[in-house]
């Protein structure tokens, strides 16, 4: 009971830190050259990407060039064909060696190659602000597409049809709205099947101290992944939830949390509403990026996601650098990188 004790006295004796005044002058100044901070990052993230041995065959175009290339497309929310003039413009500005036709940069988006490679970037972008962020967020959301699966409802009586979707899970730090580890798969999957891998990963490149999620995570064995990197869950119980679970394994530390949820629930939540973050970041990267994705295979659509996401994180950075002076040194993070096995 005394290290139960503690950890209840710990949360009751953490003290709010006082918010400062919002610097408007520089926030202003960081949305002003966004763009031109963008291109430059943008680059400096692609030139970490280890070009694929050529063997045999045409040459195919450079790895970092093309991801350079579909973000920018991304950012400035053009279609191939439109892009292909900033792209060339960017060819004079010495960030890609050669223009690109629409029907290459299409091709390459629907090259499942690129998104182990998005994600190891998604994951790079985020460490600038490893010194900021302790406290993160999980959660998933749905990008619609233009497609659209027919089924006869039963309960009805009648053919209906219901809209295609992918849903893209995520881990954000809570003071940043930056994201620390992304994945996507089709829109049934259940949310908590993916909590453990992309909380371990936020953990391989952070120092994770809190977690909070919503009770669709609630489980066991979430709490446990999380206690055993050195952090606390805060996943609010259901109605139905008892502290004398048995079933799954150690239950110790359910045990624990659901006497602080009863015994402390408003200190509790003071914890768990930090899960609001990765809310503002989805909304962030939908009205910025757009809630609709354009391709209509499965995996340029992943490929899509993640390059918003990517654009996203590259944005909280450019801000950052205005509001907090932070230094981003992608080559130093890439060697601090701890990848996945």
């Amino acid at each position: 009971m005394g290290e139960v004790q503690s950890t209840f006295n710990y949360f009751k004796q953490e003290a709010e830190e006082p918010k400062e005044a919002f610097n408007w002058s520089s926030y202003n100044a960081s949305q002003m050259r966004e763009k031109v901070f963008f291109v430059r990052l943008l680059r400096e993230l692609c030139d970490l990407i280890t070009e694929p041995k050529h063997q045999r065959g045409r040459k195919p175009r450079s790895m970092g060039d093309t991801i350079y290339a579909l973000g920018l497309k991304t950012y400035l929310l053009l279609s191939s064909r439109r892009s292909c003039g900033d792209v060339k413009l960017s060819q004079k500005a010495g960030y890609v060696k050669k223009e690109y036709h629409f029907n290459t940069l299409l091709k390459y988006l629907n090259n499942p190659d690129i998104i182990n490679v998005l994600k190891e970037l998604i994951e790079i972008s985020a460490m600038p602000l490893k010194q900021v962020e302790s406290d993160f967020a999980i959660d998933a959301t749905g990008f619609c597409v233009s497609r659209f699966v027919r089924y006869f409802d039963v309960r009805y009586g009648m053919n209906t049809k219901i809209r295609i979707f992918r849903k893209c899970h995520a881990v954000c730090g809570t003071k940043t709205n930056i994201i620390t580890s992304a994945d996507v798969t089709p829109g049934p999957t259940h949310d908590s099947k993916k909590f453990e891998g992309l909380v371990i990963a936020t953990s391989r490149n952070f120092s994770v101290k809190e977690i909070s999620a919503d009770k669709g995570y609630l489980s066991k064995k979430n709490y446990n992944i999380v206690k055993d990197l050195g952090g606390t869950a805060f996943i609010p119980f259901k109605e139905s939830s008892t502290g004398k679970a048995k079933v799954g394994g150690n239950s110790y530390v359910w045990r624990q949390m659901f006497k602080f949820f009863k015994e402390n629930k408003e200190e509790f939540y003071k914890h768990y509403n930090k899960r609001q973050n990765i809310e503002s970041c989805w909304s962030m990267i939908k009205a910025r990026f757009g809630m609709n994705l354009r391709c209509k295979k499965d995996i340029a659509q992943d490929n899509e996601i993640l390059l918003k996401i990517l654009c996203h994180n590259i944005c909280i950075l450019i801000q950052e650098i205005f509001l907090n002076n932070i230094e981003v040194d992608f080559k130093q993070c890439e060697k601090d990188h701890v990848a996945h096995k």
